[in-house]
């Protein structure tokens, strides 16, 4: 189904947004009427001859965005004609770029101000998913929330009741989806973000250090740092994503929306290198494992250990809009928008992109 908006993570974005003015005064800096938009998926496949710049703004090479890290690290975008160049910049500030126009698109997860843009009517829209998370059994090391042993007890059988009142930190003080998980996580056992003490968010490093010391009782441990915790055996995984879409997006502005062509020749790139290297468990394949330690400036160990993540080559589209949905639905309620009646979230996808990427037919070699 094709859904193009007729116009398209975390509090410290809608701030920066917030000072950044109207947004919607430069939502189109190549304008809306450049026709793109009323192209079906069938008018928009690239040729041989399809080439172009995108420049992507990016917080980290993280290993959810592996798609992109190994399309980079192998060189297909440039065996394709595609220049693909990196902007290591936080979400909040890449997004209001991408609204300007002075960056093609964002490689970030779903916000909330993603949210605020869409009521601006700022062409920001959502063009392609990354991974999709698998039920897992509970126990697993995997990114997400953890806790200690002495608090919750066991990894397979947490007792969530017990972080009632706890000191608990969330990358984005309760925001946006890391607080949709642990509210969804804590209403299993009959509690809520209220119920618990949200702490000075701690990112990275210092999130697993105030979990070890005891600064706090449960924390969001970002990849690759699950491994790290994984080692001790006070700690234990919690909550994590649930089965399907995680909200972890490709973002594009009016710059690379008018280029819809040069967008399904992008993501043609990286379903090739989905399916040469992210098949199965890529873990045990010496190649992926050296490339993504590479491109995710970590050791080959690391890659090694780390949770295993599922990428479809088809970069599928279903389910994002009821991502979208829910995790708007928890962002009103927390009083987190600039507005209080939701939107229809169709509107900040086009999903014609990887529709176009599947059908058409491949130019990338």
């Amino acid at each position: 189904m094709r859904r193009v908006p007729a116009r398209s993570v975390t509090a410290a974005a809608a701030a920066l947004l917030a000072l950044s003015g109207s947004l919607a005064a430069c939502s189109s800096p190549q304008g809306a009427d450049s026709g793109a938009d009323d192209k079906s998926a069938a008018e928009i496949c690239p040729t041989a001859d399809t080439e172009g710049t995108i420049k992507i703004g990016m917080s980290s090479p993280l290993a959810v965005f592996a798609p992109l890290l190994l399309g980079i690290e192998t060189g297909a975008f440039k065996e394709a004609g595609v220049d693909v160049q990196i902007e290591k910049i936080p979400s909040a500030e890449s997004l209001p770029l991408v609204a300007r126009g002075q960056l093609d698109a964002q490689m970030t997860s779903l916000s909330t101000s993603h949210f605020n843009t869409l009521n601006d009517g700022v062409d920001v829209r959502w063009i392609v998913p990354m991974d999709n998370q698998q039920k897992i059994p509970a126990g697993t090391p995997v990114p997400g929330y953890w806790s200690h042993k002495d608090v919750v007890g066991s990894a397979t059988s947490p007792d969530l009741t017990k972080l009632k009142g706890a000191d608990v930190s969330t990358p984005t003080g309760g925001s946006g989806v890391s607080g949709l998980i642990l509210d969804n996580a804590l209403k299993k056992v009959g509690l809520g973000l209220k119920d618990v003490k949200l702490t000075q968010p701690l990112v990275g490093p210092d999130a697993l250090s105030g979990l070890t010391n005891g600064a706090v009782s449960a924390a969001w441990i970002s990849a690759p740092l699950e491994v790290e915790a994984a080692k001790d055996p006070d700690l234990v995984p919690i909550a994590g994503y649930e089965p399907g879409v995680t909200g972890t997006a490709i973002m594009a502005g009016r710059s690379l929306l008018d280029r819809p062509e040069l967008a399904v020749k992008f993501t043609q790139v990286l379903s090739k290198v989905t399916a040469k290297h992210l098949d199965g468990d890529y873990r045990k394949n010496p190649e992926t494992v050296r490339l993504l330690a590479a491109a995710e400036e970590v050791d080959k160990s690391t890659i090694e250990n780390s949770a295993l993540l599922v990428f479809n080559p088809k970069f599928s589209m279903d389910g994002t809009e009821k991502f979208a949905d829910d995790l708007q639905a928890f962002a009103l309620k927390r009083g987190e928008l600039e507005y209080d009646k939701p939107l229809d979230t169709a509107k900040l996808m086009d999903t014609r992109i990887t529709e176009a990427a599947g059908s058409c037919d491949s130019v990338v070699k």
